[in-house]
């Protein structure tokens, strides 16, 4: 009798600690997401443009014909009543925390169903305090959202795997569905689901393939009926196809910075490799490993490719781990605590990057203070032109777009000149016509007179544009002449001209 009661008040107490240990992780996730979320990084050329899209389509504004969007809707209608409500830098990056913060749910519910309590909470504890998520889940992307609808999809997979039910690969593959129209690159995921399904029971594969098409068809069909398929073919499909390819010291800069941050995940996965394996781990790491060769083998590489499937990788790093710990061996729980002390270095030595710096956030406020005075000198249907997008964001203004074909293609000027740099410069893959050209630019800014032209004295972008551009496969003249024939200089803060319409 008295063992009993003994046995269900450790019960409780484990029950309880397990609680407190759920929450605690789930908030420290939260804080570092939330910490410094304003000012730790100013806009990222992707953030701008999405923004700029998501704040023209509350305007009124056409997706796909109207604005550049090179991606499926799901995100920004996601933002949409954030930008509607609130638009601001911090609305608009609160959507990616709230977005991860179902993904830490997940992970958790995933890891505990095919593995352990503890073997989930040490999942959702990777997660929560990985440098490259935290950056990442901070940032107002579209990667977010395919992050978190990749990861319910994976969620119904493995129950239906696990219990199965045809109501579990229904859901798997409606939310597959609206991964896919989240942006494309969701199908090197949704293509080992498939074939996992397949093995299991091809006759139910219609279901999955079913459910999984719903979503997609409604949207193609909305897009028909609003006669934009063809712009948005233009701009998600034949723009992707024939985007330009990376030359290969970019690729590896590329990988060799996502390694960098997920390293501490890497070293604590990788052992798993000598435990004896389960079905479910065969299926995580084929559910890792093929989509992270799929990525590699594409024309175009970048570090966030593998944001949605971090918490694959985070469950497989908790199980091997675990692993460790069930062994019991002194040897190994040395390991363990190097590992551990390893996670502990690295995340410290990272957490400026995410958490911010006194430079960052001056560059932020710079341009905020300079959206202000901007804001003050036009009125709400006034545009302006910069390779700064998140000035026009923040000043609540849109950004004039050039009539060139190109730019349709790329969005705006910072996402091409401002990333790349010079050497590129009329020497990218892929552009029948090449990079839009500063007489574009002019002759854009001839047609649609925007009231004020932004210049960043610093910048590379901003330089081409001010003083031309002279290399051995590139040559034009500069726009300083018209500028300074058309506008007058209004004011100047830091580094940033701003000239307003004579």
């Amino acid at each position: 009798m008295f063992s009993t009661k003994l046995d269900q008040i450790l019960f409780k107490t484990r029950k309880h600690k397990a609680s407190l240990s759920f929450l605690a992780i789930l908030a420290a996730g939260m804080f570092f997401r939330l910490y410094n979320l304003l000012f730790f990084h100013p806009m990222t050329a992707d953030e701008c443009v999405y923004t700029q899209a998501v704040f023209a389509m509350t305007r009124g504004y056409i997706p796909y014909k109207d604005i550049f969007i090179a991606h499926p809707l799901v995100y920004f209608y996601i933002e949409y009543p954030f930008m509607y409500l609130h638009p601001s830098l911090l609305s608009v990056r609160l959507v990616s925390v709230l977005l991860s913060l179902g993904v830490m749910l997940l992970t958790f519910r995933i890891a505990d169903s095919l593995y352990s309590q503890k073997v989930a909470l040490l999942a959702m504890a990777f997660f929560a305090f990985s440098p490259y998520t935290i950056y990442y889940n901070k940032l107002a992307i579209v990667e977010n959202a395919v992050l978190f609808f990749v990861t319910l999809s994976l969620y119904f997979f493995l129950m239906y795997y696990k219990f199965g039910g045809k109501w579990n690969l229904f859901f798997c593959g409606f939310f597959s569905g609206i991964a896919f129209i989240s942006k494309y690159s969701a199908l090197v995921v949704i293509i080992v689901i498939v074939f996992l399904v397949a093995l299991r029971d091809l006759k139910i594969l219609g279901v999955f393939i079913g459910s999984a098409s719903l979503m997609p068809s409604l949207f193609l069909l909305s897009l028909i009926l609003s006669d934009v398929h063809h712009y948005w073919f233009t701009q998600t499909v034949v723009f992707q196809m024939i985007r330009f390819g990376f030359p290969l010291h970019m690729r590896l800069f590329e990988l060799g910075f996502f390694f960098t941050l997920s390293s501490p995940l890497f070293v604590a996965a990788a052992p798993i490799i000598t435990f004896k394996k389960s079905r479910e781990d065969f299926m995580l790491m084929l559910l890792y490993v093929v989509p992270f060769f799929l990525i590699l083998l594409g024309k175009v590489l970048i570090n966030h490719y593998f944001l949605m499937l971090s918490p694959i990788l985070c469950i497989i790093a908790a199980r091997s781990l675990h692993q460790y710990v069930d062994s019991k061996s002194r040897k190994l729980n040395r390991m363990i605590a190097a590992i551990l002390l390893v996670f502990i270095i690295h995340f410290l030595i990272s957490s400026t990057f995410f958490m911010g710096s006194s430079s960052s956030e001056l560059a932020v406020r710079a341009k905020m203070e300079v959206a202000d005075r901007i804001r003050k000198i036009t009125a709400d249907n006034d545009k302006i032109w910069t390779t700064e997008a998140d000035i026009a964001f923040f000043a609540k203004r849109l950004i004039v777009a050039p009539n060139s074909t190109i730019w349709k293609y790329q969005g705006f000027y910072e996402d091409v000149w401002g990333f790349f740099g010079t050497s590129y410069i009329g020497g990218f893959t892929g552009y029948s016509g090449g990079l839009i050209t500063l007489s574009e630019i002019r002759q854009a800014l001839d047609v649609e007179k925007p009231k004020v032209i932004v210049i960043l004295r610093n910048k590379v972008a901003d330089n081409l544009i001010w003083n031309g551009i002279n290399s051995p496969n590139y040559h034009e003249n500069g726009l300083a002449e018209y500028i300074l024939a058309n506008y007058r200089l209004n004011f100047t803060h830091h580094d940033i001209d701003v000239y307003i319409i004579k």
